[in-house]
């Protein structure tokens, strides 16, 4: 009994990992929402000199404005406590690096609370958080998923101004 729990922990999580590694092809149709596996991210959050006032009201989504070189981007935010801890960070700017050209990933400095619930019907546009990697994830493009994915909200602007940015951007986010 032991050895087969063994051997089924060992093939989950082979399948895990598997599941999370980048193929380098970008011209690939389809991929994992899963971040690669670069090396943390470090948040560079300024301060805004006016810190912003508008509060979200619970069951309500949050609009915030993402900024990456000239392109701006408009996005709801959620009311998961994903998505609240994460505006409680904001303003912030985070270095973002393209992901087989369907995705932009950064890895956060530290965890936010995740409570689910965990989906994998993602769509292009969405902003996802990927727990196993302290990650966020906006998809710009049709993909598979991985079970262990948490929606934090959409993009609402053109998502095809996302192939024009470099493959690492820093990007601005902040309440609009």
């Amino acid at each position: 009994m032991k050895k087969t729990l063994a051997a089924l922990a060992t093939v989950t999580a082979a399948l895990a990992l598997n599941a999370c590694s980048t193929t380098p092809e970008a011209d690939a149709p389809t991929g994992t929402a899963a971040p690669s596996q670069s090396s943390a991210a470090h948040s560079t959050a300024s301060p805004s000199s006016s810190p912003s006032t508008t509060t979200q009201t619970s069951g309500q989504d949050t609009t915030v404005i993402i900024t990456a070189g000239n392109q701006t981007f408009e996005a709801t935010l959620n009311d998961s406590q994903v998505s609240r801890d994460f505006l409680a960070t904001l303003p912030t700017t985070l270095p973002w690096e393209r992901n087989a050209g369907i995705e932009y990933i950064t890895e956060l400095a530290a965890p936010m609370t995740e409570t689910g619930p965990f989906y994998t019907d993602v769509e292009a546009g969405d902003i996802v958080y990927y727990n196993p990697m302290d990650s966020i994830t906006i998809i710009y493009a049709p993909t598979s998923s991985v079970p262990t994915l948490t929606k934090m909200g959409e993009i609402t602007s053109d998502l095809a101004a996302f192939e024009d940015l470099p493959d690492n951007v820093d990007m601005r986010i902040e309440r609009q």
